[in-house]
């Protein structure tokens, strides 16, 4: 299979191509003159600013629009070319002046969710599945009942943004959609589509070159850490470090950069500016310079030896030194308090926040983003280096770089719509029911247990899983199997916790907002199951003894806030339960397997399944569940004739594009989503799911038809 960004490649010969389709379809308008603005791949901000439309103003947080394009565009790959034009022929967002609220927040109409980042990171990701591939030509239904056959004879961007504008309109809106993107396509391009880079950041792609001379022997001493870096803030520590590709048992905790050291020469090795700016000198806490890039970013280099003579009579100044990328700013050293061995302390930040120049490469969603002082993270470093050193990002598709590891995926047809959540760790921890990724740190460990494997969490490692769409604080259930160890391996606290929620982790004594299950020695040296919640007010335990012997045991717990009920049971039994619970409205944004919080000690329990439910079951119903020590029936099958699919995906470079099949036939290719639903024929056998990551990778998922009431676990098939 060629890959996609190959793909992309060999399509930029054929850009005009599209245009001339779009005008045999549509009839090309006369184009305007060419505005005088930079081009977007250069200076989004500076292009934007030219405009009279109101993007250039827009701001949703601390991203401006610039900031949110860029990103989209970067992450799946998209030309912000595109996403101009077809902000333009959508809304008019380029030209307008007086753009009305709605066309900010809904440029792409009721088919995205609301909010301008939200609208265009549905459009990048619907003009990524777009790109291909196809096994037949294309049919697009129009709103209106009728159809249109697209040509596969034609560039891949043709395609996608014809099956975009197609989303919700008639043929007839279709055509003139089409046509008003022609002419912005010709008014602010020139029908010109340049190559992209594939590596990005959220104001600019690939903008940092190396800060130290060709050739130079580095090792990389130290990372930066995602959960999370406050060495600078004088806060507490977490104990655990996350390195950008999700990797625990990296030095060091806290750290806000990247230490490199040089064996060759650790004191007096050149250091050099890593991109153009204004660049400032100060022996505040040791020798160090901080450059001023365009854009908001800030690169800093601390630690050294002495400085350059350009900052002669400028240190601590307050007073700035143009500088160019490549140009010398100091030699290597350990100056400031602390530093043992010489190395160049290199951080990047972002409008006053800290970002990693290495991105996020790591399972769900960035940790550092939860922190107020982290932001976006990507790949900042210039395509040139790629190849050298550790410059080449994890997911680029370039000849021998390629990650050719297939994506990791589950499918769950028809969940039972009261299960919000369902993880059965076999062999990873992928959930088969719920949204969004997991959460993974280090090397937890997938021991034989009764189902297939169970989870077991060690000292190093984090799982954890988001709490959105997964776990309410309003009422649920949760059920976990657990193998319960022949002897416990008791931390300080003596408490052993199978699973924690937590607003406030850190925010000892209280810790409010807090909802977990564990089991601890009381003051009388007995052993108790705890059903532990935290409001914002009070703490409340529901205990009861320990009576579990050795190997697979069910533990289960329920709460309602507006009842204000809260029980515990084992193995099916209700063995505790309160009716005047105060319990929380807020409970953090992660569920944390076998331990309290990050940092604290594991748990030591094997889990071997983990259920979550929107509402808190009836005793009747735990105890069925408890009562066959069977795994989990996840399925309510519906009336045959349509299926819910439940898809849980991870890969390192993210899914750009799923495919739908029945018997050996798939469909069109459509953006990443947790579910979708397909109609199935009656002749139907086989349904068949396929999905391509960033690097070309594929798995394709497969269920025999009619499934029937029965368990769908579907093994990884690559093909």
């Amino acid at each position: 299979m060629t890959s996609t960004w190959q793909q992309l490649r060999s399509a930029r010969r054929y850009a005009c191509h599209m245009l001339v389709l779009l005008a045999w379809l549509v009839g090309t308008l006369p184009a305007a003159a060419q505005p005088a603005a930079p081009r977007p791949e250069d200076d989004l901000q500076g292009f934007l600013a030219a405009q009279p439309g109101p993007l250039a103003a827009y701001r949703a947080g601390s991203r401006s629009a610039a900031q949110i394009i860029s990103g989209a565009s970067a992450y799946y790959g998209i030309s912000p070319r595109l996403l101009l034009a077809l902000l333009e022929a959508s809304s008019q967002l380029l030209s307008r002046r007086d753009s009305a609220p709605q066309a900010i927040e809904r440029p792409f109409g009721a088919a995205a969710p609301a909010g301008l980042a939200e609208q265009i990171d549905w459009a990048a990701a619907t003009l990524r599945a777009g790109l291909g591939p196809y096994e037949r030509e294309p049919a697009l239904q129009f709103s209106d009942g009728s159809w249109v056959t697209l040509t596969l004879n034609q560039a891949p961007e043709g395609l996608a943004v014809q099956r975009l504008l197609a989303v919700g309109r008639t043929q007839r809106e279709w055509r003139a959609a089409l046509a008003r993107f022609d002419h912005a396509f010709q008014t602010y391009f020139n029908n010109e589509l340049p190559d992209i880079q594939p590596v990005a950041g959220p104001a600019m792609v690939g903008f940092l070159r190396r800060p130290w001379p060709e050739g130079t022997r580095v090792i990389h001493l130290a990372h930066f850490d995602h959960a999370y870096p406050t060495v600078d803030t004088g806060r507490r520590d977490n104990g655990v470090v996350v390195n950008y590709l999700g990797r625990g048992g990296m030095q060091y905790d806290g750290h806000d950069g990247h230490d490199f050291t040089f064996p060759d020469r650790p004191i007096g090795t050149y250091i050099l500016a890593a991109a153009d700016g204004i660049a400032y000198a100060s022996t505040h806490r040791g020798n160090g310079v901080w450059i001023q890039h365009p854009n908001g970013y800030v690169t800093v280099y601390w630690h050294l030896d002495r400085f350059a003579g350009i900052f002669r009579g400028l240190v601590n100044a307050g007073r700035g030194v143009p500088v160019q990328a490549g140009m010398l700013i100091g030699t290597s050293g350990r100056s400031g308090p602390n530093v043992r061995t010489p190395h160049l302390h290199f951080e990047v930040r972002h409008n006053g926040r800290q970002v990693d120049p290495y991105g996020w490469y790591g399972a769900g969603p960035d940790p550092c983003l939860q922190y107020a002082g982290c932001g976006e993270s990507t790949w900042l470093w210039h395509p040139e280096l790629i190849g050298e050193f550790n410059f080449t990002p994890p997911d680029l598709p370039a000849a021998g770089l390629r990650d050719r590891t297939p994506p990791l995926a589950t499918m769950t047809l028809d969940p039972d719509p009261d299960l919000l959540f369902l993880a059965r760790f076999d062999g990873h921890a992928l959930q088969q029911v719920g949204t969004g990724a997991p959460l993974v740190v280090g090397a937890p460990g997938f021991p034989a247990a009764h189902f297939g494997t169970a989870l077991l969490v060690g000292a190093a490692d984090r799982v954890a899983f988001p709490n959105q769409g997964n776990l309410q604080a309003e009422t649920g259930t949760i059920i976990v199997w657990a193998m319960i160890p022949q002897q416990y391996m008791l931390p300080g606290n003596r408490r052993n916790y199978l699973f924690a929620a937590s607003a406030n982790p850190n925010g000892a004594p209280e810790y409010r907002g807090t909802l977990a299950l564990r089991r601890e020695i009381g003051t009388d040296q007995v052993a108790y199951w705890n059903f532990w919640t935290v409001s914002a007010a009070v703490s409340h335990d529901l205990k009861t003894r320990d009576i579990l012997r050795p190997g697979l045991q069910q533990i289960a717990i329920s709460w309602d806030r507006t009842a204000r009920l809260k029980q515990l049971y084992l193995n099916g039994d209700l063995v505790a339960q309160i009716r005047d619970a105060d319990l929380p409205t807020d409970i953090g944004a992660w569920l944390e397997i076998g331990r309290f919080t990050a940092g604290s000690a594991a748990g030591g329990i094997a889990i071997d399944e983990l259920a979550i439910y929107r509402r808190a079951l009836t005793p009747a119903e735990i105890a069925r569940s408890a009562s066959d020590r069977a795994a989990l029936r996840a399925e309510r099958p519906g009336d045959g004739r349509s299926v819910l699919i439940d898809l849980n995906a991870y890969s390192r470079g993210g899914i750009m594009a799923v495919q739908g099949g029945i018997d050996e036939r798939f469909g069109d290719p459509v953006p990443f989503a947790d579910t979708y639903r397909m109609q199935i024929p009656s002749t139907a056998t086989l349904l068949h799911v396929r999905l391509f990551d960033r690097s070309g990778n594929r798995v394709t998922l497969d269920a025999r038809l009619p499934y029937a009431a029965r368990r769908v676990y579907v093994p990884l098939m690559s093909r």
